[in-house]
């Protein structure tokens, strides 16, 4: 399974109509081709609101070449730009298929740069030490990937979801144990997390309100 990263800059008073457009034309023409949308994201902090990011799915590389003939409607106006790229999964999320209970009203969206070398040390960090603790506090991980083609250093997207932005404040690291938090997950993420923030050469994160898909 492959993953579409598509960003895309929609013009100034056309997001409604934008998302309404992919409701009426362009998901089912994304799911009749082979595809499933697992997020539309637009900017809340740190990106504007006109920017969305959208993720979805492929069984192949085959279906996301066919799908690219049916993926995009005429929209004269709607929008000012896109940018498209592959990615590949490169831990246990996304999952093969993504309960509703495992999605969120908002999401952060982070980069990380790190060497190729320390991809699988990254993956460790991160899945056995900062994810439990997170998801103990309710927040979702939806998915960690890479881009599809090499590069050094090597970026790492990760897409973690939030029940409000308040929810994602009160998840933050700050070197106290929150209340409510289990000792022992707190300990092994400590020395997990202190190694993720070696591994990392930069780092930035977007928080994003998440768009229905139904």
């Amino acid at each position: 399974m492959i993953f579409e990263e598509r960003r895309t800059v929609v013009g100034p008073g056309r997001l409604d109509d934008y998302i309404s457009v992919c409701h009426s034309d362009l998901w089912p023409s994304i799911r009749a081709s082979g595809g499933k949308v697992i997020c539309l994201l637009s900017g809340l902090i740190g990106d504007p609101q006109n920017e969305l990011v959208q993720i979805t799915s492929w069984r192949s590389l085959y279906a996301w070449e066919k799908g690219q003939t049916a993926a995009r409607a005429d929209l004269p106006g709607m929008y000012q730009s896109e940018q498209v790229r592959l990615l590949r999964p490169i831990a246990s999320r996304p999952k093969s298929v993504i309960p509703e209970r495992d999605r969120r009203p908002y999401y952060g969206f982070r980069r990380f740069f790190i060497d190729p070398a320390d991809m699988d040390e990254f993956v460790h960090c991160s899945e056995d030490g900062i994810w439990p603790r997170i998801e103990s506090m309710g927040a979702s991980i939806l998915g960690l990937w890479t881009p599809t083609a090499a590069t050094s250093p090597m970026e790492i997207v990760l897409a973690t979801g939030y029940h409000s932005p308040s929810h994602w404040e009160q998840t933050r690291y700050e070197g106290n144990r929150p209340l409510g938090v289990d000792r022992e997950l707190w300990d092994k993420e400590n020395a997990l997390r202190r190694r993720r923030v070696e591994l990392a050469h930069r780092s930035w994160v977007c928080l994003m309100r998440a768009h229905d898909l139904s």
